[in-house]
C-alpha cells in the first residue's frame, strides 16, 4: 500500500473513531475514549504538520512564478503598444506637415471657387469668368496638393491596418492568459473560503485543548486537515495554471514582430 493509500486509510480509522467517540458522548465518559481520542489527534496533528509546511512551500513558488508571469505580461502589453509606435508617428507628423504645407493653397482655392459660385448666382459672369480663371490657374497644383495629401494620409491608413494586424495576433495569442487569470482569480476565493474555515476550527480546537477535551480538538483538527486538504488541492490547479500563463506569454511573445 503506497504512502497516499495509508494516509486514506489512517484517516477513514480516523474519522470512524471520531463517530464512535461522539456516539458514546452521551454515555458515561470513559478513560479509553479520552485515550483513543488523543491517538487519533497525534496521527492527524502530524499529518496537518505536513500539510502546512507543503502548502508554504507551494505558495512560495506560485507567488515567485505569479511574480514572473507578472513582469512578462506587462512588458508584453508594453510592446504591444509600441508595435509601429514609431512609423506611425512619422506618418502622422508627414500628414500635418504637408497639409500645413499646401494650406494656404487649399484655402485659396476653395475661397475662389465659392466667390465665382456667388457671382453666378448674382448673375455677375463677368466677375465669375474672371474668378474661374483665377481659380483654374491653380488648379494644377491644387491637384497635385490633393495627390499628395492623399498618398501621405492612404500610407498612414494602411500603416496602422497593418499594427492593428499585429497587435491583434499578439492580443489573441493572449487570450488563453486572460482566460487562466480568471479561473485563477475564482480559485483563490475557494482558497480563502478554506483558510476562514481552517482559521474557525483552528480556534475550536484551541478551546477544546484548554478544556482538556480530547473528543472536541479531534473532530476540530480533522476539520483543519480537510480545509487544509481542499487549500492544496487548489494551489495545485493554480499552480498548473500560472504555468500555462508562462507557456501562453511565450507564445504570445513570438508573434511580435
Amino acid at each position: 500500500m503506497n504512502r497516499g493509500s495509508m494516509k486514506s486509510w489512517n484517516r477513514m480509522l480516523i474519522l470512524l473513531l471520531i463517530a464512535a467517540l461522539w456516539w458514546g458522548s452521551a454515555l458515561p465518559a470513559q478513560a479509553g475514549s479520552w485515550e483513543a481520542a488523543l491517538d487519533g489527534l497525534d496521527a492527524v496533528y502530524d499529518d496537518v504538520t505536513e500539510l502546512e509546511t507543503l502548502i508554504q512551500l507551494e505558495s512560495k513558488q506560485i507567488q515567485t512564478l505569479r511574480q514572473k508571469n507578472n513582469v512578462r505580461l506587462k512588458a508584453l502589453n508594453k510592446n504591444i503598444q509600441a508595435i509601429d509606435a514609431a512609423l506611425l508617428s512619422r506618418l502622422t507628423a508627414e500628414v500635418k506637415q504637408i497639409e500645413q504645407k499646401h494650406a494656404a493653397l487649399l484655402k485659396q482655392y476653395s475661397s475662389l471657387t465659392k466667390q465665382a459660385s456667388e457671382a453666378r448666382k448674382q448673375k455677375n459672369t463677368k466677375k465669375a469668368a474672371l474668378l474661374d480663371l483665377q481659380r483654374n490657374k491653380l488648379k494644377p497644383s491644387y491637384t497635385q496638393a490633393k495627390a499628395e495629401i492623399k498618398a501621405k494620409k492612404d500610407a498612414l491608413t494602411s500603416a496602422k491596418k497593418q499594427a492593428a494586424a499585429k497587435k491583434k495576433a499578439v492580443k489573441d495569442a493572449l487570450s488563453p492568459v486572460t482566460t487562466l487569470k480568471k479561473q485563477i482569480t475564482a480559485e483563490n476565493k475557494t482558497i480563502a473560503a478554506a483558510r476562514k474555515s481552517k482559521t474557525a476550527a483552528n480556534k475550536k480546537y484551541r478551546s477544546a485543548i484548554k478544556a482538556g477535551d480530547a473528543v472536541t480538538a479531534l473532530a476540530q483538527m480533522m476539520v483543519v486537515y480537510d480545509q487544509l486538504a481542499r487549500i492544496h488541492a487548489s494551489l495545485q490547479k493554480t499552480n498548473s495554471w500560472e504555468n500555462k500563463i508562462t507557456q501562453g506569454l511565450q507564445a504570445a511573445e513570438a508573434k511580435l514582430p
